[in-house]
């Protein structure tokens, strides 16, 4: 009778709909990006006036010093690659397939002009009005001396593209580009000789793609390109000595590419590069300081307007601004043009949408606004689905699954075990799901997401969505044509024969027998037999098929690229085309009792609302927070040999760490804010009162009075042993995770956060300074000091593998010392010299000079090793599988199970 309900209610649902979008419902746009596009320039003549280039003929405007940004009009689609102007009123664009634009107006009127190629066009400049260069991937140089009204050229210049151009004066300039190229000229731009290879400072190097060049006069001047680099010459290129920009490695080989430079005189100056890294000087780039990322979009050009102001753009219609010189920055461009991925309601009133970039976007008043949610996720997020009004799970890049239980404003990590990405996921009930992804992976978890079980069909496809009518039947679907059935929740899975070798997207089920899929180029599938025979169906359209849903035998909703929607009210016997209001692809849809909402390219989320009455769509199911049974005091299991259990059972609570300052006098913290303290050997165990009710999960002591406690988003300190605990938050909040935590002294501390960031202090704990490795996206796992100076830290890799990370100035600047095949559990050193780094399956690294050089020690520890503690630099303890207490006193020579 229940599921009878249902499916009338589905059924309500979607005939209502149709009609309103046969007849007319209100559309409108709730969210679209302010800029669709990626910049790729941008030029201030002052601190007010100032230009931004970028895709698709893109050229907008500021006269307010950024307050607004207008677009202006010019007659092309094609894509603009630089900007110069040489005051407010003359200034020229540049692009592909020959493409130049020019303004004597400011920009109410471009016009174009006849370059005479049709290679891309990379960068520009003119010194004055009329005289101008122009660089690009032909290798020739443009030079005009009429303000381009005839464009001449140097033919030949270089035997490889070219990306930038610069002069100082008419005859002096260079131009730089691929493979190394450095070009030199004193006659403005009839002959040109080779600067390259002339570099100081650096031994083996790569050959890299020189993005830009900048002087700020005859003889001083820089040159970034690929690999992070960073070159300075101090006599008009006829020498290049390198400059450490401070960008990381990407998994421990090159780096990230540094595409613009801009100084304000010869000390202050500021470097911008992919994945969205900026780094500081101040003394001429001596020493560069790589700044916190605020995003990891790829960042394009950057100019001071002033001393403390400055501009920088980038992918995803990004605009960043400085007030302080370069130091911090602030997100200017207003809504990303982020990719939405997909979107469902968590309650009638709050949807949730997940993109491209880590984007969380969130509407609470039914879809008509719309919010960014904060978080430290940077990669792409693909499915997402809510079994509650509170809980639920997305999935996406690099085996990521994320779990909320508080509709979608926090979000933590669950380990998914795979490295691979996710694209789909799908719950029955807040146990049992899936996740698919590529090469084939299917997961499942029967405990909510605590764990997650492979399911390996022996197909190695791109899976792309999953679809159970139960917890032992279901589908996932995938490129190329790839259909697999299961009939016992996954333990087996089977191939059926769909006829077609697109990608399908997306499926769906009313029941055990009849489904439909959706794909690529408009194709619809059905069955009616569980899988057995598949059928095509007429979709009218050679667009991309995304999403699908289906209220009964007869209704249904599919949406798809170019904004097309389809509705049928015969089972997909015929698809008819609704209109949509957007010519953007729509990637996923979600129904409420007001409507419906769909998301898609350029973050685009479109409403269409129903003015009657509330639509009867069945939301998640409203559930408490926490579920009864949860705060029940967990099973005391005894531990054999010579352990003496000395937990009592009157502790309610989960104990996760302790620290023991000798043989009698220790602590133990755990859940609900626990703090247990023994001073005879844990025989007896009293509270202290924490003043909190939040999981603990670290403690740590320097002496017998001070000492600090990690819970979560905070941290507890204390100067008297424990009598008294202060609360600390302040910066703290902004981490999901605090991994792990090191104090040298009562007063100098540092802890391991989210995505290869430490935070350090010197006042006990009191404030905190954010410092990033930018090396990887994972947590540090475990990290040792040896004084203010000198520590070393070990880390996951941003796909597989793990690091060995060292720094000499407090944390400020991480270098890896050496790439392992799996992650670090624990490190230790006890000087500068002598090191000891514990695996996850017990094998040891050992060092005995400062990590130059790793000798590996195999184990005999036959499974996993967890919450490692050194007792000293021979002698450690872990927890290995099934709870087992491993103790191990040659420095992992050996291992004793206990």
């Amino acid at each position: 009778m229940k599921n009878a309900s249902k499916r009338i209610h589905h059924f309500m649902v979607i005939t209502t709909i149709l009609a309103t979008l046969l007849i007319g419902c209100t559309t409108e746009v709730a969210r679209k990006a302010d800029w669709e596009t990626h910049f790729t320039d941008l030029h201030f003549t002052d601190a007010l006036r100032g230009w931004i280039v970028g895709l698709k003929g893109l050229i907008v405007h500021t006269n307010d010093g950024g307050k607004t940004w207008r677009r202006q009009e010019v007659k092309t689609n094609g894509d603009f690659k630089a900007i110069y102007f040489t005051n407010r009123k003359y200034g020229w664009a540049v692009g592909d397939e020959g493409l130049i634009a020019a303004t004597d107006d400011g920009g109410k009127h471009w016009h174009l002009q006849k370059s005479g190629t049709l290679a891309m066009l990379r960068d520009i400049f003119f010194v004055n009005s009329k005289e101008g260069w122009v660089v690009g991937e032909d290798s020739d140089v443009l030079y005009t001396q009429d303000g381009g009204k005839n464009w001449k050229r140097h033919q030949f210049v270089s035997d490889f593209g070219l990306n930038g151009v610069w002069f100082v004066d008419k005859k002096r300039g260079w131009a730089v580009g691929e493979y190394d190229r450095i070009l030199h000229t004193t006659d403005g731009g009839k002959n040109w000789h080779n600067q390259a290879g002339r570099y100081t400072g650096v031994g083996e190097r790569l050959i890299v793609d020189n993005k830009q060049v900048y002087f700020i006069d005859d003889n001083q001047g820089w040159l970034v390109g690929s690999d992070g680099s960073i070159y300075q010459t101090q006599n008009g290129g006829a020498e290049w000595a390198y400059q450490d920009s401070r960008i990381p490695n990407i998994n421990g080989h090159v780096k990230d590419t540094v595409n613009g430079i801009h100084f304000v005189d010869k000390n202050l100056g500021v470097a911008v590069a992919d994945v969205g890294f900026i780094t500081f000087t101040q003394d001429g780039g001596q020493n560069w300081r790589l700044l916190d990322n605020i995003t990891e979009n790829n960042l394009t050009a950057i100019q001071f307007t002033h001393p403390k102001e400055a501009w920088a753009v980038g992918w995803y219609g990004t605009i960043m601004h400085s007030k302080d010189g370069g130091q911090t920055w602030e997100m200017e461009s207003g809504t990303t043009a982020n990719d939405l991925q997909n979107v469902q309601f968590a309650d009638a009133n709050r949807a949730v949408a997940v993109g491209k970039r880590g984007t969380i976007a969130m509407s609470q008043d039914g879809g008509q606004t719309w919010n960014e949610v904060e978080t430290e996720i940077w990669d792409n997020i693909s499915g997402i689905y809510f079994v509650s009004d509170k809980e639920g799970w997305a999935v996406g890049d690099r085996r990521m699954i994320i779990h909320t239980i508080d509709a979608g404003m926090t979000w933590e990590r669950q380990d998914s075990g795979m490295g691979l990405t996710l694209n789909a996921i799908y719950f029955v009930d807040p146990k049992v799901g899936w996740a698919v992804g590529e090469l084939g992976t299917i997961l499942h978890t029967a405990d909510g997401g605590r764990s997650w079980i492979p399911q390996m069909p022996g197909q190695f496809q791109s899976l792309k969505g999953v679809f159970f009518v139960d917890r032992r039947e279901g589908w996932a679907i995938g490129w190329p044509g790839v259909v697999l059935h299961t009939q016992n929740g996954g333990l087996s899975w089977t191939s059926q024969t769909s006829g077609t070798f697109n990608e399908l997207y997306a499926v769906y089920f009313i029941d055990n027998q009849k489904g439909w899929i959706v794909g690529q180029f408009g194709e619809i599938l059905r069955t009616d037999d569980g899988g057995e025979t598949w059928k095509f169906q007429r979709s009218g359209t050679g667009e991309n098929l995304n999403k699908i849903y289906l209220a009964d035998d007869k209704h249904g909703i599919i949406v798809g690229d170019n904004g097309i929607i389809l509705t049928t009210t015969n089972g997909g016997a015929k698809w008819e085309l609704q209109e949509s209001g957007t010519e953007n692809d729509l990637l996923g849809f979600a129904l409420s009792p007001d409507g419906m909402v769909a998301v898609g390219r350029g973050g685009i989320a479109m409403r269409y609302s129903v003015d009657a009455e509330k639509l009867p769509v069945e939301m998640p199911p409203v559930v408490d927070a926490i579920e009864s049974g949860e705060n029940e005091a967990p099973t005391v299991e005894e531990v054999v040999y010579h352990w003496e259990i000395v937990r009592q059972a009157t502790w309610q609570t989960d104990f996760s760490d302790t620290y023991f300052l000798d043989e009698i006098r220790g602590w133990a913290v755990g859940s609900n804010g626990v703090i247990a303290h023994t001073t005879d050997g844990g025989k007896t165990w009293k509270p202290q009162h924490s003043g909190v009710d939040n999981n603990l999960q670290l403690i740590t002591f320097v002496d017998q009075s001070h000492g600090w406690i990690v819970g979560s988003r905070m941290l507890l300190r204390t100067e008297d042993g424990g009598k008294t605990w202060q609360i600390i938050r302040g910066i703290l909040q902004n981490f999901r995770r605090i991994s792990t935590m090191k104090f040298i002294n009562a007063e100098e501390g540092w802890l391991g956060v989210n995505i290869g960031q430490t935070v350090h202090t010197t006042d006990g704990g009191l404030t905190w300074k954010l410092q990033r490795t930018g090396i990887t996206d994972k947590s540090i796992t475990d990290l040792h000091f040896i004084n203010s100076r000198e520590g070393w830290a070990v880390t996951p890799q941003r796909r597989n593998g793990g690091y060995i990370l060292h720094t000499i100035d407090g944390g400020e600047y991480w270098k890896v010392l050496a790439k392992t095949n799996q992650p670090g559990a624990a490190i230790h050193f006890v000087d500068s010299q002598s090191g000891w780094v514990l695996m996850g399956n017990g094998v040891s690294l050992t060092t005995v000079d400062g990590g130059l050089t790793w000798k590996r020690r195999t184990s005999n520890i036959d499974g996993r090793i967890r919450r490692v503690k050194f007792h000293d630099h021979t002698h450690a303890w872990g927890i290995g599988g099934g709870g087992s207490v491993l103790t191990t006193r040659d420095q992992g020579k050996s291992w004793e199970r206990l």
